[in-house]
C-alpha cells in the first residue's frame, strides 16, 4: 500500500510539473499617457487659425457682391434654395466647418460653376481668403479689425482692395451696365469719378439721398470709411 502511494504521488508531481512548464504565462501591457507631457486634442480642426480672415468684413462681402444681386441668390430669388445674404444662410448652403474640399459653397466657386454670368468669379486670392475662413471653422465675426489702419489710405494698398470686395460684383466693367446702373468701381477713373462728384462717399454712409451701397449687404466699417474719405479728401490719387 505504501509503495502504491510513493508511485500515486510521483506520478501526481511528474503531471504537475508538466502541466506548470508548457502552460505560457501572458503579460499584458497596459499604455498609459502621462498628462504632463501630452495634451489630448479633442478638435476636428488641427490647422492652425489664421487670425487676419473675418466673417463679417472679409467673407460676407464677397458672397453679398458676387451672388446675391436679382435673378441669383438674394433673398427675393434664391435660386435653387440657396441665399447668400447673412451668416445662417451662407452656411446652410453648404459650408462644412473646418474642411472646404467639402464645402460646396466653396468647391463650386472653386472648379469656376459659381458664380454664374453676370456675377464675377472670385480670383485666387480670394478662394484662398475663403478657404482659410473655413479652415478656421467658418467663424462669425472675430478679429474684424484686423488689417485696417485710418493712416493708410493709398489707392493701391488700402481703396482697391475694400472696392474689390465690396463693389466689383456689381460695379465692374463687364456687369456694370446690366446689373450695376452703369456705374464702373473696377478702374481708378472709374473709381476717382464716383470719388470726386461725391456719391461713393454718400452710398457708403448711407446718407440721405443716396444708394445705401453695398446694396443688400453690411455697411462698410468705419475704418473702412474712413479710409476711403481721407483719399478722397487727399484728391482720390492713383497713388
Amino acid at each position: 500500500m505504501k509503495n502504491y502511494l510513493v508511485v500515486f504521488s510521483i506520478l501526481s508531481g511528474i503531471l504537475v510539473f508538466l502541466a506548470c512548464t508548457h502552460k505560457p504565462v501572458i503579460a499584458i501591457k497596459t499604455n498609459t499617457i502621462d498628462t504632463s507631457k501630452h495634451t489630448i486634442d479633442t478638435s476636428t480642426n488641427h490647422q492652425p487659425v489664421d487670425t487676419t480672415v473675418c466673417f463679417q468684413k472679409d467673407i460676407l462681402p464677397l458672397f453679398v457682391n458676387n451672388c446675391t444681386f436679382s435673378g441669383c441668390h438674394d433673398v427675393t430669388t434664391h435660386k435653387s434654395g440657396y441665399i447668400y445674404t447673412s451668416y445662417n444662410y451662407i452656411i446652410a448652403a453648404g459650408i462644412t466647418k473646418g474642411y472646404p474640399n467639402s464645402s460646396k459653397s466653396y468647391t463650386i466657386c472653386v472648379s469656376g460653376s459659381m458664380p454664374r454670368s453676370p456675377g464675377v468669379r472670385f480670383t485666387s486670392a480670394q478662394l484662398a481668403m475663403i478657404s482659410k475662413w473655413i479652415t478656421n471653422g467658418a467663424p462669425n465675426d472675430t478679429n474684424c479689425n484686423v488689417g485696417c489702419d485710418t493712416t493708410k489710405f493709398t489707392y493701391t494698398a488700402a481703396i482697391k482692395p475694400i472696392i474689390t470686395s465690396n463693389c466689383i460684383g456689381c460695379h465692374s466693367t463687364s456687369v456694370a451696365t446690366s446689373i450695376g446702373g452703369g456705374i464702373i468701381l473696377d478702374t481708378y477713373a472709374g473709381l476717382q469719378t464716383q470719388a470726386l462728384n461725391g456719391k461713393l462717399l454718400g452710398d457708403i454712409t448711407h446718407a440721405t439721398g443716396f444708394n445705401a451701397m453695398p446694396l443688400g449687404g453690411s455697411k462698410l466699417y468705419d475704418c473702412q470709411i474712413t479710409q476711403i474719405s481721407k483719399w478722397i479728401q487727399a484728391g482720390a490719387l492713383n497713388n
